[in-house]
C-alpha cells in the first residue's frame, strides 16, 4: 500500500509553535484517515522553520464498502391496516435507492419501525483525502494567526507550497490559492527553489541534497554534536540546555555550530548573569570547563555553512558586548541600594488587579510561610531563616536588573545574589534564590528547608489569587500557567515529604486573600472582582486535585488505578501519591488482586444505594449467625491493625493490602451464611452497617468500585 506525504511549506514558523503543530497534523491525519476508514501504519512528522510535514505508512488506496442500517419511519405510518405500503414506506425506500420490498419491520424499544440496509460503495483514498486535508488546514490552533493578500484562509504564516503525494500520485488540493503538487523547496540559500519529490520514501533524502535535515529529531542531534565539538577547541563542554537546544533546532534546516568570545572581565559578574543573557537574549550555549566553571566563550547556531563564518563569528561577539555591558550597569545601580531598603518600593508596584501591591503579596507570603512552619513544625531557625526570605522575596522585582525583560529569569536568583552582598544570612540568600523552583517539569524542588517553604508559600498565593479573581483555566488555555504551579506545590510536598491536609493548605491560601481585600459583609457576593471565599476555595480543591489525578497518570499508573486511589479517603496528597504508586505495584505483583476487587466492590454496592441512617452503628447483640461475630471480629482486628499501620513512616501499603486480603475468607462465610437485606428492620440495618464498616476500611486503600476488569 502506497504511504502518503504531505507537506506544508511557510514562511518561518515561530520555533514554539512547531512542535505543538505538528502533534495537531499526526493526531488530524490519523484520526481523519481512520474516520473515513483507510486503513494505515504509523504517522511520523517532521518540521523546520519553513515547513511542517507528514509521512503515514500504508495508506489503503480505497475505502471498505460499508454497510449501513438506516432506521425509518414507525412501521404504523410506513404500512396501512391491510399491510400495504405508505406513502412514507415508499419515500424512505426511494430515498435510499430501495424499492419498498427491501424495506424491514424491526421491534426497538420505542416500539416497530422501518429499517432499511444500505450498502455504501467504498471511495478511492485520491477521492476522499483532500477533504480530510482542508479540514486539517482549517483546525490548527496557533497562538496567533495571520492573514494574506486578498485572502480570507488564515494560518501561523503565510503558506507558500504544499506538497500532497499518495505514492507517486498527486492528490487534488488546494488551500489559499496554492495547489498541492510535488514540488517543494530546500534551504533558503543553500538549496532550489524547484525540487520535484519522487515519492513519500524519498522526501528526507531529497531533501538532504537541497541541505536541508528535515527530520527534527536527527538536526536535533547533530546540533549537539556539533556544539560539543565547537566547545572542544577551547577545552570546554556547552551548556546544552534542552529548551535553548529545542529553539534553536527549530530556527535552522542546516545546522552548524560555530565559537564565539567575549572579555574575561565579564565573568567577574554573578555567574548567573552572563549564562541569562547568552540564553535569553542571544539563543547561545554557554561553555563550561570540566568542573562547570564559566569560560568566556559561547557556541551559535547557524542556519547553514560555507563562506562567512569569521564574519558571523565577529558579528556575534560585537552583539553580546553591550548586553553584558548592560549587566554591569544593572549590577552597579542596583548595589546602590541594599535589597532590604527596596521594601517600600513594592508598594508601588501592583501585583494583580484587585489584589493589591507587591508588598501586599510580600505580606501575605511572610504570613503563609508562617503557617506552614507551624504546621509543619519546623525548627525554630528554619522559621527564622524562612520568615526572612519571605520579606525580602520579592524585592529584586524592583531592580533594574529583573526589569530587563530578557533578563526577568533572573528573578530569584540575582535577588539571593543581592541579599548576600547586603549582609544576609546564607540560608536566607538560598531561599530567596530557590523560591520558584520548580520551574518546569524537569527542575528540581528547592533544596534548603526555607526555600522549599517559601516556594511552596509563593506558589499557593498566586493559586489563590487568580482564583479569587476567576482566573481558573479552561480547556488548554492557561495563561497564567496555573497548571504548571499547582504541580509545582504538589512536587515541593513530595520532596519536603510534607503531610498537610490539602482543604487547610488552599483554604490558608485563599483566606490570606480574602481577609485583606474581601468585605465580611460581601462574602457571599463578589467584592472588588474577587469570587467569594468558599467558592474560591471548593474550585481550587477540585482544581489541586485533577493536577493530583494528573501526577499520578503521568507517572504511568492506569486511569482506573488512580480514579480508585482518589475515590477513596484522603486529604493529605502526598500520601495520596504515595497510596497511588503502591496500589500500582500491588496491583501489578498479587494474582490475587481481581478476587479482591470483586469482594471489596459487594459491601459498597449493597449499602451505599440505601438509606442507612448516619447514626444506625453495629450491635453484636443482633448478630443470629456464628458467620457475624465471626467477620464481626476480624473487621474489627483488621481495622486496627491497619490504623496502627498508617503511623509508620513511610505507611507500608503492602502490609495493609495483606491484611485487608485475609479477610475475604470471614466476608465471602457471611455472605453464605446470611442475607444481608433482610426482611426485619432492625436486623438490615444492623447487616448494612457492617456492610459501611468494612467499606469504610477499604477506603483506606480505595474505592474499588473504580477498577476496570
Amino acid at each position: 500500500m502506497p504511504d502518503l506525504l504531505i507537506e506544508i511549506g511557510v514562511e518561518e514558523i515561530p520555533a514554539d509553535v512547531i512542535v505543538p503543530a505538528l502533534e495537531q497534523m499526526r493526531v488530524a491525519l490519523d484520526e481523519g484517515l481512520t474516520a473515513l476508514r483507510l486503513t494505515h501504519g504509523e504517522a511520523r512528522v517532521y518540521g523546520t522553520p519553513r515547513r511542517l510535514a507528514a509521512i503515514v505508512a500504508d495508506v489503503a488506496e480505497r475505502q471498505p464498502d460499508e454497510v449501513k442500517e438506516i432506521k425509518g419511519p414507525p412501521a404504523s405510518a410506513a404500512f396501512d391496516a391491510e399491510g400495504k405500503p405508505t406513502k412514507a414506506a415508499a419515500g424512505f425506500a426511494a430515498k435510499n435507492g430501495l424499492s419498498v420490498d427491501q424495506l424491514r419491520v424491526q421491534e426497538t424499544d420505542k416500539g416497530a419501525f422501518v429499517f432499511a440496509t444500505v450498502t455504501e460503495e467504498g471511495r478511492p483514498a485520491a477521492e476522499v483525502i483532500p477533504g480530510l486535508l482542508e479540514g486539517m488546514m482549517t483546525g490548527f490552533v496557533f497562538p496567533k494567526t495571520l492573514k494574506w493578500g486578498d485572502l480570507e484562509e488564515r494560518f501561523a504564516r503565510p503558506v507558500r507550497w504544499l506538497v500532497a503525494l499518495l505514492g507517486d500520485t498527486v492528490l487534488d488540493w488546494e488551500f489559499a490559492r496554492v495547489k498541492a503538487g510535488r514540488t517543494t523547496r530546500g534551504h533558503r540559500f543553500l538549496g532550489s527553489d524547484d525540487v520535484e519529490i519522487a515519492s513519500p520514501a524519498a522526501y528526507l533524502e531529497t531533501l538532504r541534497a537541497q541541505h536541508v535535515i528535515a527530520d527534527h529529531h536527527e538536526r536535533r542531534e547533530v546540533i549537539r554534536k556539533r556544539a560539543v565539538a565547537a566547545a572542544a577547541a577551547v577545552q570546554g563542554r556547552p551548556r546544552l540546555d534542552e529548551d535553548l537546544l529545542e529553539e534553536n533546532n527549530f530556527l535552522v534546516e542546516w545546522p552548524s555550530c560555530l565559537l564565539g568570545g567575549y572579555p574575561e572581565r565579564f565573568l567577574e559578574l554573578p555567574e548567573a548573569v552572563p549564562v541569562t543573557i547568552m540564553q535569553k537574549h542571544q539563543r547561545y550555549f554557554p561553555v563550561e570547563d570540566a568542573e562547570g566553571r564559566l569560560l568566556p566563550y559561547f557556541v551559535i547556531t547557524r542556519n547553514g555553512e560555507g563562506p562567512g563564518e569569521e564574519m558571523i563569528r565577529r558579528g556575534n561577539e560585537k552583539v553580546i558586548v553591550p548586553r553584558l555591558e548592560d549587566g554591569e550597569f544593572y549590577l552597579t545601580e542596583d548595589l546602590k541600594t541594599p535589597l532590604p531598603e527596596r521594601l517600600d518600593a513594592l508598594k508601588r508596584v501592583t501585583f494583580m488587579e484587585s489584589l493589591g501591591t507587591l508588598y501586599d503579596k510580600t505580606e501575605r507570603i511572610v504570613r503563609l510561610v508562617a503557617w506552614l512552619a507551624e504546621a509543619l513544625d519546623a525548627p525554630a531557625p528554619e522559621r527564622e531563616t524562612a520568615a526572612r526570605a519571605a520579606l525580602l522575596s520579592k524585592c529584586d522585582q524592583v531592580t533594574l536588573m529583573v526589569g530587563d525583560g530578557k533578563l526577568a529569569a533572573l528573578q530569584g536568583i540575582i535577588g539571593g545574589h543581592y541579599a548576600g552582598l547586603a549582609g544576609e544570612a546564607p540560608e536566607v540568600c538560598a531561599a530567596i534564590a530557590e523560591q520558584y523552583l520548580p520551574i518546569r517539569p524537569d527542575d528540581p524542588a528547592p533544596a534548603s528547608p526555607a526555600g522549599k517553604l517559601l516556594a511552596l508559600a509563593d506558589k499557593l498565593d498566586n493559586l489563590a489569587a487568580a482564583f479569587s479573581l476567576g482566573m481558573i483555566p479552561k480547556g488548554t488555555r492557561d495563561p497564567q500557567g496555573l497548571r504548571r504551579q499547582a504541580q509545582a506545590v504538589l512536587a515541593i510536598l513530595q520532596a519536603g515529604d510534607f503531610h498537610l491536609p490539602l482543604c487547610e493548605l488552599v483554604g490558608e491560601a485563599v483566606g490570606q486573600v480574602a481577609a485583606r481585600f474581601i468585605a465580611p459583609e460581601d462574602d457571599s457576593a463578589t467584592a472588588q472582582g474577587a469570587t467569594n471565599r468558599a467558592t474560591t476555595t471548593a474550585a481550587l480543591m477540585d482544581f489541586m486535585a485533577a493536577r493530583l489525578d494528573a501526577t499520578l497518570q503521568e507517572a504511568g499508573i492506569p486511569y482506573d488505578t488512580v480514579r480508585a486511589v482518589l475515590g477513596g479517603r484522603w486529604s493529605d496528597p502526598v500520601e495520596v501519591i504515595n497510596r497511588g504508586h503502591a496500589l500500582h505495584r500491588i496491583r501489578g505483583a498479587s494474582e490475587e488482586f481481581e478476587g479482591l476487587v470483586d469482594t471489596a466492590t459487594r459491601p459498597a454496592n449493597i449499602w451505599r444505594s440505601t438509606d442507612l441512617p448516619d447514626e444506625v452503628a453495629v450491635e453484636p447483640g443482633l448478630f443470629e449467625d456464628e458467620a457475624e461475630g465471626t467477620f464481626w471480629a476480624a473487621l474489627m482486628a483488621a481495622r486496627e491493625e491497619v490504623a496502627r499501620l498508617q503511623q509508620d513512616e513511610p505507611v507500608p501499603y503492602e502490609a495493609i493490602w495483606q491484611i485487608v486480603s485475609e479477610l475475604r475468607g470471614p466476608i465471602d462465610a457471611l455472605f453464605e451464611a446470611v442475607m444481608i437485606n433482610a426482611g426485619e428492620p432492625a436486623l438490615r440495618n444492623n447487616r448494612l452497617a457492617m456492610m459501611r464498616e468494612l467499606d469504610t476500611l477499604y477506603l483506606q486503600l480505595a474505592d474499588f468500585r473504580e477498577i476496570v476488569q
